[in-house]
Order: structure tokens, then C-alpha cells, then sequence
């Protein structure tokens, strides 16, 4: 690089932490995995705290995390993950793959109330197997595709499994 371009890159700026804009983002990590971040505005914040007459740190925030049943239809279930006062994301462990979920961000001011704050988008967590779909065109040939399967079962076994035949092979007594 150009030690010209170089001086150009640091300006000696760099990006704000907060931007002042009330969002809740969700996203899906893996099939078992969620993660969100968020920020609330300080306006927001502090109408929270005037209505509910106490400060943020003693709100106790809290994400609720919704999922679809199988069909994606209607909400199936709930949880809710207690959050640290100053968190503004989190890897939620959702644990069923190929369904909907999505975010309520909000405070339990009371023991039994759920006031929610901010709500996310709707993601899909991916499937966790081979897809049910059977393309012809993209169809391998039965040597092909049991030469997959094989390499899909060994890839479940351990390391000590997988060096079990080597090993038979290898010290085999002379004969």
C-alpha cells in the first residue's frame, strides 16, 4: 500500500458505539444458535425509568425469545433469558432447528409483569440434515452418493473409532 493510502484510512476518527436509534436485530448462527443485539435510545430508556420510577440497572431487562411450531403458523412457545443491565447482545441458545423465532426485548419491573420494549425480525434457524428435496438434475449417481453417505457416517466417529481399522491393519502378526 501507498504510504499516502495509509495516512488517508486514519483519520483519527472511528465509529460511534450507539447511534441514538431504538432496534432490536436478530440473526441465526447456526440450527441450535441465535444471536441479537440491540441498542435503546437514551429518550426510550429514560421513559421507561419515569414510568416505572426506578433506574434501568434495577428493571432487570430481559429477552424473550418466541418460536413458531413446524408448520410456522403460530407461536408454539416462549423463554425468556435475564440479561446484565449493560448487554447489548447475546448468543441465545434455541435448540430446535428449521423453526421461526423472534425477540422481545423488554423489563420485569414486578415479579409477574413483562413489559416489553423493543421487538426483533423473524429468522428461520437452518435445517440440521440433508435436505428431503430430490432435484434429477442435480442427482449423483448411486456409486457417488454412497460414496458420500460413507464420509458423512465417518465424519460422526471419534478419533479413537476412525484409527481402530488402521491400527488392526497395521500390527497384524506375521503370518
Amino acid at each position: 500500500m501507498h504510504p499516502l493510502s495509509s495516512e488517508r484510512l486514519d483519520s483519527g476518527e472511528s465509529l460511534p458505539r450507539y447511534y441514538g436509534v431504538d432496534r432490536l436485530v436478530l440473526l441465526p448462527r447456526d440450527p441450535y444458535w441465535l444471536f441479537a443485539y440491540w441498542e435503546i435510545s437514551t429518550p426510550t430508556r429514560n421513559r421507561v425509568e419515569h414510568e416505572e420510577g426506578t433506574s434501568w440497572n434495577r428493571l432487570n431487562p430481559v429477552l424473550r425469545v418466541y418460536r413458531y411450531n413446524a408448520e410456522g403458523r403460530m407461536e408454539e412457545s416462549f423463554f425468556e433469558t435475564q440479561l446484565l443491565p449493560e448487554a447489548d447482545n447475546w448468543y441465545i441458545k434455541a435448540g430446535v432447528p428449521d423453526r421461526k423465532y423472534y425477540l422481545q426485548l423488554g423489563c420485569r419491573p414486578h415479579e409477574n409483569v413483562f413489559k416489553p420494549i423493543l421487538t426483533s425480525n423473524t429468522v428461520t434457524t437452518p435445517r440440521d440434515d440433508l435436505s428431503d428435496v430430490i432435484d434429477e438434475n442435480w442427482r449423483l449417481p448411486d456409486w457417488q452418493s454412497r460414496r458420500l453417505y460413507w464420509r458423512i457416517s465417518r465424519s460422526s466417529l471419534s478419533s479413537l473409532e476412525m484409527m481402530a481399522p488402521q491400527t488392526r491393519r497395521r500390527h497384524r502378526p506375521p503370518t
